[in-house]
């Protein structure tokens, strides 16, 4: 049987993880989460929480699934060096003056390619009939093609109540 990956990708803001800042309770996520888990029969959390957990689905996957079925699967910035793979995977540039700007993010590709191949490696090394893997929204798609291309049965979800957590 092929394992089958849901990759559901979100805004890092509602993940929960504890050791990151801004942080936003959105209900809606955890209730997804919750669906989602039982609509695909999960049995394997991987998450990009790159090192700021415990996150909403890593305390999830302690109370719902079997101890050492849940892995942080992107490493902390200060640990990617030692991986080959720098530390920032966008450049933030600024729109505007203050006090009215926002911020552009121009996203590196070769060191997103690097750590979503390291993202792979890490799931291959677990077995697994059907996994949530929850990334950022700027690894949705690119991430499901490498995990199709590893053949891996696979669906992707997006995630984002813009009502709830506005950019």
């Amino acid at each position: 049987m092929i394992p089958r990956v849901t990759v559901l990708a979100t805004l890092h803001v509602v993940q929960g993880a504890e050791k990151r800042l801004g942080n936003v309770h959105d209900p809606m996520y955890v209730a997804l989460l919750k669906k989602l888990m039982i609509s695909e029969g999960i049995d394997f959390i991987f998450e990009e929480a790159s090192g700021l957990g415990p996150t909403i689905a890593e305390k999830l996957a302690l109370e719902q699934l079997p101890f050492g079925h849940y892995q942080d699967i992107d490493p902390a910035r200060a640990d990617r060096p030692d991986l080959g793979i720098p530390s920032n995977s966008s450049e933030p540039n600024m729109i505007g003056e203050p006090p009215s700007v926002a911020f552009a993010n121009w996203q590196l590709l070769d060191v997103h390619a690097k750590r979503e191949e390291l993202w792979l490696q890490r799931m291959q090394q677990h077995e697994f009939k059907s996994a949530l893997v929850i990334c950022g929204l700027v690894h949705l798609l690119s991430f499901a093609f490498r995990l199709q291309e590893a053949k891996f049965s696979v669906q992707a979800i997006n995630y984002a109540n813009w009502q709830r957590n506005p950019l």
